[in-house]
């Protein structure tokens, strides 16, 4: 009986061992999946394809179409797409103000001000703390505010269908 006592024993002690140490490597992969995403943030060379959106009746609605979506090239914003803009173009926009900030608990958030011929906007991004997953909320000048979620992508990796209607 003293045995099997000792074998449960140090049984649990080797299963806590290895939980803690597959709980730490978890967080060791999600911490380099978030310093990634910080230096796409940084470069500004990334893509947003929506996973799931808040749709005009108030529900999540999953996306299905890779022509949605905001892309960052540099000092050059695309958004295209009604989840994201509320249009059907490929909207070119400049960045006319841009604030970049981690939060108190390590979050990052994007806020800046857009401005295309057939949209000007303030666009928010915030990444939660150890992943690449973003809440994006688009509050045009003109119109209703979009709000959707999605993976942070470098471009060259993403899977987007930029149409040639650009304004």
């Amino acid at each position: 009986m003293k045995r099997i006592i000792a074998f449960i024993f140090v049984l649990c002690i080797t299963l806590s061992f290895s939980f803690a140490q597959s709980k730490s490597e978890k967080e060791a992969a999600a911490k380099a999946i978030f310093d990634k995403t910080v230096a796409l943030v940084d470069a500004k060379d990334f893509v947003i394809v929506p996973d799931s959106y808040d749709s005009s009746t108030g529900s999540v609605e999953t996306n299905t179409d890779d022509a949605n979506f905001i892309s960052f090239e540099k000092e050059i914003v695309f958004l295209q797409g009604m989840i994201v803009c509320s249009n059907s173009y490929t909207n070119k926009t400049t960045i006319t103000a841009y604030k970049q900030e981690l939060d108190k608990k390590g979050n990052l958030r994007i806020d800046m001000q857009v401005k295309g011929s057939a949209i000007s906007a303030r666009v928010e991004i915030f990444v939660r703390k150890n992943g690449n997953y973003a809440d994006v909320v688009v509050t045009p000048t003109q119109g209703t505010t979009r709000r959707f979620s999605g993976e942070i992508t470098p471009r060259t990796e993403s899977k987007y269908r930029k149409k040639p209607n650009v304004v």
